[in-house]
């Protein structure tokens, strides 16, 4: 039964039409039906597109996107921000950092995010718990990804290594903190495992968070190969390349699936891995901008085309990044691989159907949530997020952005860096 809806020009991927999209009283999408009578949709019109999914993201991040500079090398970037500041952040500031991070997002049309968050603090889901209320606030659809990092690096610098303790955890103290964060899911909040890194991550903690997300029927999000050391680590310690070692825990038996796991970044991948996530049924979030500017590497985005892999788009964090918006990431790749890949081939990264609950994101169709995004002369003018609307005449419903957050985390920031001593050389 639909019970609200909108007439207007809609976007339907293939296609832009005269129609009307409703939805019922969950949120979910009853009808797409086009309507005769309309003349061609001229250049100015309004248009009704699905709303963007950004699939890779650090929210909390924001809070250092007014204090780095973008020359700075990946290492760099880790010294003068979370190892530096991290132990600082109290749960005001992260409520406000991700508030501006979901507050941005949502000004570009993005309608979800997948976070991958592990600044717990050793206060359990503390932390944990401003994300979900800053996603609340903003009313964005979130797939929170609570991260076990469970290495600290004893021989690390002083910042380094105070950090890597407020983010420690066993593996079976994050999946009891996991599962209950999991009693506040509703129908625009999903909670899964995530599991940080090679360099971050056990071998006990991966297999272990893999297993739990095939136990929960959740995706498992993993930064792969973001950096060339994360190769060297996995063959000096394991004796094979990252991806062959992910690979041998579901042939030792170990975790009963990969087909659940995102990777992310995946900038130094040879030819066997590619191969190995295209037959486990793995999709790739790639954060393009992100790997170019901090100066890891870059993924062979051709190769992983070939290999049939699913690929999505995502922003990482905004300190890290030139924006939040998932479309800045298309354009970036567009531009790159200009003569090489089709930009409509580019342009449906991310639009695929992504499962969430009782639907579905990143597309638009019958069955899936009316996440939705309006569209007028280039400009997201409004925002519907399960058919609530968050946004109209482009300006945010549920915050006053600059009196609630921006002027308020401007405060935080100038004590945060005022607190802080010299970073070390």
């Amino acid at each position: 039964m639909t019970m609200a809806q909108l007439t207007g020009w809609i976007d339907g991927g293939a296609s832009v039409f005269y129609g009307r999209i409703g939805w019922d009283e969950r949120g979910l999408v009853t009808e797409l039906t086009p309507l005769g009578g309309a003349d061609e949709c001229s250049s100015d019109a309004a248009v009704i597109r699905a709303g963007l999914f950004n699939a890779h993201s650090h929210p909390e991040q924001s809070i250092y996107a007014d204090i780095v500079d973008k020359e700075w090398d990946l290492g760099t970037w880790c010294r003068r921000t979370i190892y530096r500041y991290s132990t600082a952040m109290t749960p005001r500031r992260v409520r406000l950092a991700c508030e501006r991070a979901f507050a941005r997002m949502m000004a570009f049309g993005t309608t979800s995010v997948m976070a991958s968050y592990y600044l717990h603090g050793n206060r359990g889901n503390e932390l944990d718990r401003e994300v979900l209320a800053a996603a609340r606030s903003v009313g964005i659809r979130l797939i929170f990804g609570r991260m076990n990092y469970d290495v600290v690096n004893e021989d690390a610098f002083a910042g380094k290594k105070a950090s890597q303790r407020s983010y420690y955890e066993t593996p079976e103290v994050a999946e009891q903190y996991l599962r209950e964060l999991t009693a506040l899911e509703d129908e625009a909040l999903m909670i899964c495992p995530a599991l940080h890194s090679m360099h971050a991550s056990t071998e006990t903690a991966i297999a272990r968070g893999i297993a739990l997300g095939w136990e929960l029927r959740r995706p498992v999000q993993f930064h792969l190969s973001e950096d060339r050391g994360d190769v060297e680590l996995s063959l000096k310690r394991h004796g094979c390349r990252p991806m062959a070692f992910l690979q041998r825990l579901l042939d030792e038996g170990r975790v009963p699936s990969l087909s659940h796991v995102i990777v992310s970044d995946c900038c130094w991948l040879d030819d066997e891995e590619r191969r190995l996530i295209a037959r486990n049924g793995m999709k790739v979030a790639l954060n393009a901008r992100m790997n170019a500017r901090v100066k890891t590497g870059f993924p062979d985005v051709p190769a992983l085309l070939a290999s049939g892999i699913p690929l999505w788009c995502g922003t990482d964090g905004e300190a890290s990044n030139d924006d939040l918006n998932v479309q800045g990431e298309r354009e970036f790749l567009k531009a790159r691989y200009r003569g090489v890949i089709d930009p409509k081939t580019i342009e449906g990264f991310g639009r695929q159907r992504f499962d969430f609950g009782a639907g579905y994101i990143g597309a638009l169709g019958m069955g899936g949530w009316a996440d939705l995004q309006v569209v007028k002369n280039g400009a997201v003018r409004d925002v519907y997020v399960g058919g609530r609307k968050t946004m109209e005449d482009g300006r945010l419903l549920g915050l006053d952005v600059e009196r609630d957050v921006e002027r308020p985390l401007r405060e935080e920031v100038a004590a945060m860096t005022a607190a802080a001593a010299e970073p070390e050389a």
